[in-house]
């Protein structure tokens, strides 16, 4: 059984982690279970990270998740050498997204430094798109004061909807999230205005435990190559606004372990690399 889960739905489709599950499965000779978990965009706290008590083999999570379960002193994971190529021409055919920060349209702000006192949405404190890296952006500008207030929506999805309402004045979206709200309801196009993209990021990462039972990374990430080969599967992905898969290391990410590192959400390298006391 190849027991997986995604911290990433239903801001990006369930379907599409279905499919890599699925298709991994298959390819792997092993039945299949996809689990969807909405609190945050993935485990940063060592009691809720399900790789450890192997209680999950596959995941899709979100950056500072993968950052925080590898900088463990025995990391429980290990990083699959593929990531997701989205739909999207700045990217190049890399596997990269961007943080946009967005607005209502009418809003007088144009600029970052127009939303001075503004009430600002994220979806999770996890999340690098929609909270991270605004975090980072307004440390590195010296404009930690910015906002008035932030507030947690939840979701993606709810900081839309809580910027249509004006129950907040901005929120920072994953672009891939935006792009497929977008297409699915065109007037979102007209009721947003983006005033600043911060990226591109390194996509989202997947990830499998660290077990003598389970594939290894490489050998899944030979298998995810050959996903898109085919017309219908090429055509699923599609819909879910992928166009394949590309090559990702742990060098990708150590500029956002870094960045993290400075906002104290990470531990340091020294701390990860110190061993334990004795008899600790």
């Amino acid at each position: 059984m190849l027991r997986a889960v995604t911290y990433l739905a239903p801001g990006l489709p369930k379907r599409l982690f279905e499919l890599v599950t699925e298709a991994l499965a298959r390819t792997l000779g092993r039945a299949w279970n996809l689990t969807s978990l909405t609190q945050s965009s993935g485990p940063m706290h060592e009691h809720d990270d399900p790789f450890r008590g192997a209680s999950m083999d596959l995941g899709f999570v979100c950056a500072p998740s993968y950052l925080y379960l590898s900088s463990a002193f025995e990391p429980s994971v290990d990083l699959v050498p593929r990531g997701f190529v989205f739909d999207d021409v700045r990217i190049d055919g890399r596997p990269r997204y961007y943080s946009e920060l967005v607005v209502r349209a009418e809003s007088d702000a144009h600029a970052l430094e127009d939303l001075h006192g503004a009430v600002w949405g994220y979806n999770d404190e996890c999340s690098l798109s929609g909270y991270f890296a605004t975090k980072q952006h307004l440390q590195e500008r010296g404009l930690e004061a910015l906002f008035a207030r932030q507030v947690c929506t939840g979701s993606h999805a709810a900081s839309l909807e809580a910027i249509r309402t004006g129950a907040i004045d901005c929120a920072a979206i994953d672009s891939n999230v935006l792009a497929l709200a977008r297409r699915e309801d065109p007037t979102w196009g007209t009721r947003l205005r983006c005033i600043v993209s911060l990226g591109p990021f390194p996509i989202q990462p997947i990830i499998v435990r660290r077990a003598p039972d389970l594939p290894t990374a490489v050998e899944i990430a030979d298998a995810l190559d050959t996903l898109c080969s085919h017309p219908g599967t090429r055509d699923q992905f599609a819909e879910c606004g992928v166009r394949g898969f590309a090559a990702v290391a742990e060098s990708d990410y150590e500029a956002e372990r870094c960045a993290l590192t400075r906002l104290g959400s990470l531990p340091s390298s020294d701390s990860r690399n110190a061993l334990p006391e004795q008899g600790s």
